[in-house]
Formats: C-alpha cells, sequence, structure tokens
C-alpha cells in the first residue's frame, strides 16, 4: 500500500484556491479550507465574516463555480 500511495502526488481541488482567494481579495479575511466529503467547509476568524458570508453564499458559488456544498464556520 505504502508503494502505491507514496508516489501519488496529491493536490488540493481548484475549488479550494478559489474560495480562499476569493475572500481574501473581496473581505480582506485570512480563512481556512477544507474538503470533507461532498462539501468544502470553510473557517473564518470571526462572526462579523460568516454572516457576510452566510447573507451572499449564492454569489461565492456562482463567482468560483462551486460543484460541492458550501459550509461556513466561525473559528480556525
Amino acid at each position: 500500500m505504502q508503494d502505491i500511495m507514496g508516489s501519488r502526488r496529491f493536490t488540493p481541488p481548484d475549488e479550494m484556491s478559489r474560495v480562499r482567494d476569493y475572500i481574501l481579495r473581496r473581505y480582506k479575511s485570512r480563512c481556512s479550507v477544507r474538503l470533507e466529503r461532498d462539501a468544502l467547509i470553510v473557517s473564518v476568524p470571526n462572526s462579523a465574516v460568516a454572516g457576510t458570508l452566510r447573507l451572499e453564499q449564492q454569489n461565492l458559488i456562482d463567482a468560483c463555480g462551486l460543484k460541492k456544498r458550501l459550509v461556513i464556520r466561525i473559528g480556525h
């Protein structure tokens, strides 16, 4: 198993970097993005950013071309 998996390079999906760049560019806030099954989990540092993202969630989905479900959480 180690021989098979050891040679593979795992690169994160482009969706993750697009979401991270979008939030940094538009809201000037850092975030962490991780992939869990069929969802992108976005963690932001405070509730103000999280609330704004929830209000504009559809704009974020459209701008980044997301196919997976988007979950917004507070805290890193």
